[in-house]
């Protein structure tokens, strides 16, 4: 099968390698669409995924959907043929946190695209198969990938227990942040506020239903701005602090984004004196199936997402497009 593999930094190839064998359990993908995280980018223009270094060249890509092409001895299913959007957080099952409810932060959890596991940048990826979700008549296998950051969303506002009046304001305004201002709206919050720099962007979340966008955090506090809840998901470095500051006493703030500094800092002062409770969001839980109702019933339009589509051999083109601000939200390749 082909194949984009990551060799080193900003280098990635395309290549034949042999189409993986599903294992008992495992039902083999015939991947058609990767939606390309920034997390993706990260390790393309870095050359390591959270200081973890490939020992080995690898393939990226864990925001896929695709046809299921084969099950593995004793896997009941679901059928050869079935349209599937895939959750890529594999927990093991039996460590404690698994035992207790929390698989996605599994003590042995495998992950496509993080060393070792190889992703979905390829013809064909082995997935567990509890991990696949069918997909509903008229979902797109693009849809389809873009579950996945929806699911992250999911998660995120279920940790900060939204409630109906509360104001709410989201850092970010990419897939991630609109898809928690869609949920953040049907929790009931109220106000909803999005702090967006990108002009394309910040233009987007107002027509997506925020009841303000300002350009900056800067802006907000000039204006005596304060949130209950305050999510960031803009994965900027100086994103934690900015949340602080906005987040009025005994506010909560969710940290969804991931920074490319491995080592941030924040005002800590402000943190204590208003007593505000910090969360750290990782990846999504249980969540796949409602992502993927969301989708299917347009409770989230995927379709208003600005989206930019690359083949397989184009995967180079596409990880750049993803480190480049603007108001392509996601870069979709078709492999």
């Amino acid at each position: 099968m082909r194949a984009a593999r990551f060799h080193a930094a900003r280098d990635v190839r395309l290549e034949d390698v042999p189409v993986p064998e599903p294992g008992a359990g495992e039902a083999l993908v015939r991947v058609r669409a990767v939606s390309i995280c920034p997390s993706d980018w990260r390790m393309y223009v870095d050359g390591h995924a959270g200081g973890v270094v490939p020992d080995r060249p690898i393939i990226q890509g864990h925001e896929f959907a695709g046809d299921v092409a084969a099950l593995g001895p004793g896997t009941a299913g679901p059928r050869v043929g079935a349209r599937v959007a895939v959750e890529p957080s594999w927990s093991c099952g039996s460590c404690d946190m698994c035992r207790n409810g929390k698989g996605n932060i599994c003590r042995s959890v495998r992950f496509p695209s993080f060393p070792p596991v190889d992703g979905a940048l390829a013809e064909y990826i082995a997935c567990p198969a509890h991990a696949l979700c069918e997909l509903p008549a008229g979902v797109s296998y693009e849809a389809g990938a873009l579950t996945e950051p929806i699911g992250v969303a999911l998660h995120a506002v279920r940790l900060a227990r939204v409630r109906t009046g509360e104001g709410a304001c989201i850092l970010g305004a990419g897939v991630i942040g609109l898809a928690a201002l869609s949920l953040c709206r049907s929790a009931g919050a109220d106000p909803i506020t999005v702090v967006e720099p990108v002009a394309e962007r910040s233009a987007l979340a107002g027509s997506s239903g925020a009841d303000a966008v300002a350009r900056s955090h800067a802006e907000l506090l000039a204006a005596g701005f304060e949130a209950d809840v305050v999510m960031e998901c803009s994965g900027d470095h100086e994103g934690l602090d900015q949340c602080v500051g906005l987040a009025g006493p005994g506010g909560r703030v969710v940290v969804v984004g991931i920074p490319r500094d491995e080592r941030i800092t924040f005002d800590m002062a402000v943190a204590r004196r208003r007593e505000l409770a910090v969360t750290f969001c990782r990846r999504s839980h249980n969540a796949l199936a409602e992502a993927v109702r969301l989708v299917a019933s347009n409770e989230i339009d995927v379709g208003l997402l600005p989206l930019r589509r690359f083949q397989l051999e184009e995967t180079r083109d596409a990880l750049e497009l993803t480190g480049r601000p603007g108001g392509v939200l996601r870069a979709v390749v078709y492999p």
